[in-house]
């Protein structure tokens, strides 16, 4: 059942709430820019700037742990970036149970992870839009329904950046080496057009040649599986164990390519990416829509990418802005292509990346449009002017 609007409301009478895609941000740490130092430069900015803007209409914005046991004479809206419960079943059945309180709207759900990191949410996306007002998704129904298995009316939105420009102190670095990649060391959960193991694959070839510098975290260890598992913690610490016996016996190759080429984490990916001419930037998995903060990270560093992942890339990017991977049969054409490539042409994709990020096709894209959405959203439900 849809809850109307209130006919008239003020900041008293409403709360708002957040879910965080991890339980690591709940007590408001979402907010906090300085939370999350690993997963990225400011990857909370986003957030922060939703905060920000909440606040200047008079509304204190908390994570979802704030939320009221019991009615307080208010009404109380819940936003969620994804499922912060170890198990996304744990969290349908808390929403479930939230959208039959009478002074509780579930207000929009945004599919943030990938579906091959998180299959269980999207399984579970039909549920949720019982729940839920709306369902968001960077991709649409179609392109989601081998995962989601009955259509889902999704609201489209673009995965927010945290920067709206260059940095330009690391941008106009001149002095730089080859080829990069910064990728932790991972394993998906589902193999539908995944390119964890072409990372691996593209990792080793250039390994070979001693061409590329690899950044990222536990590339001395065994790759952990991405997403919520129910594998009880105790478990997952023994496995490690055996794997690097078996590894020092009979290495895997890829494996053994990524640990010679392994820098360890780069303290700064802004940093850290201003130090090579190209990177090598995959997604970790080919899906309409499917942009994340991967390529962005070099057009602000300016580095120039060479980019495999949503295949419509062309609608949102323009094609002189990263070299693109499909062009290219194999790895020995692409490299044979970096080394031949005139430093004119390489500051020519540079140029066209600075210019993307300061126009209007980027705009979806910024923290403000993602800001816009939300604001629109609660507006919709509250009756309030954010």
């Amino acid at each position: 059942m849809r809850v109307p609007p209130l006919p008239s409301a003020s900041p008293a009478d409403v709360g708002i709430y957040f879910d965080p895609p991890t339980h690591h941000l709940l007590r408001d740490r979402l907010f906090d820019r300085e939370s999350n130092p690993f997963a990225g430069d400011d990857i909370l900015a986003p957030y922060a700037a939703l905060h920000r803007r909440l606040k200047t209409s008079g509304i204190e914005a908390r994570t979802a742990d704030f939320l009221p046991e019991r009615p307080d004479g208010r009404r109380h809206i819940l936003i969620s970036f994804g499922t912060p419960d170890r198990m996304v079943s744990q969290s349908v059945k808390r929403y479930a149970a939230l959208a039959r309180r009478p002074d509780v709207v579930l207000s929009a759900f945004f599919a943030m992870e990938c579906p091959i990191v998180e299959p269980g949410l999207f399984a579970s996306l039909p549920v949720l839009e019982k729940s839920f007002h709306r369902i968001f998704s960077w991709s649409d129904a179609e392109a989601l329904l081998p995962f989601t298995h009955v259509p889902v009316a999704v609201r489209h939105f673009c995965w927010p950046q945290s920067f709206d420009g260059v940095h330009e102190h690391l941008w106009s670095r001149p002095d730089r080496k080859f080829l990069l990649m910064i990728n932790a060391n991972k394993l998906p959960r589902l193999y539908v057009n995944e390119l964890y193991t072409w990372r691996l694959r593209a990792v080793q070839f250039f390994e070979e040649h001693g061409e590329i510098d690899l950044y990222g975290r536990n590339w001395d260890q065994m790759p952990t599986r991405v997403g919520k598992t129910r594998t009880p913690f105790a478990l997952r610490r023994l496995a490690p164990a055996p794997w690097r016996v078996k590894q020092r016996l009979w290495p895997n190759p890829l494996y053994a390519a990524a640990a010679r080429a392994s820098r360890g984490p780069a303290a700064s990916k802004s940093a850290t990416l201003a130090q090579y001419r190209f990177a090598l930037c995959f997604e970790n998995s080919r899906l309409k829509g499917w942009i994340t903060e991967k390529l962005f990270d070099c057009f602000f560093a300016g580095t120039v990418p060479v980019y495999w992942g949503a295949p419509d890339i062309l609608d949102w990017v323009p094609a002189d802005c990263f070299i693109d991977m499909r062009r290219f049969s194999d790895f020995a054409e692409l490299r044979a292509f970096l080394h031949a490539l005139e430093p004119s042409a390489w500051h020519k994709y540079r140029e066209a990346a600075r210019d993307y990020v300061e126009s209007s096709r980027f705009a979806p894209f910024r923290p403000a449009a993602f800001v816009d959405i939300i604001a629109g959203v609660l507006s919709a439900d509250t009756s309030l002017d954010l």
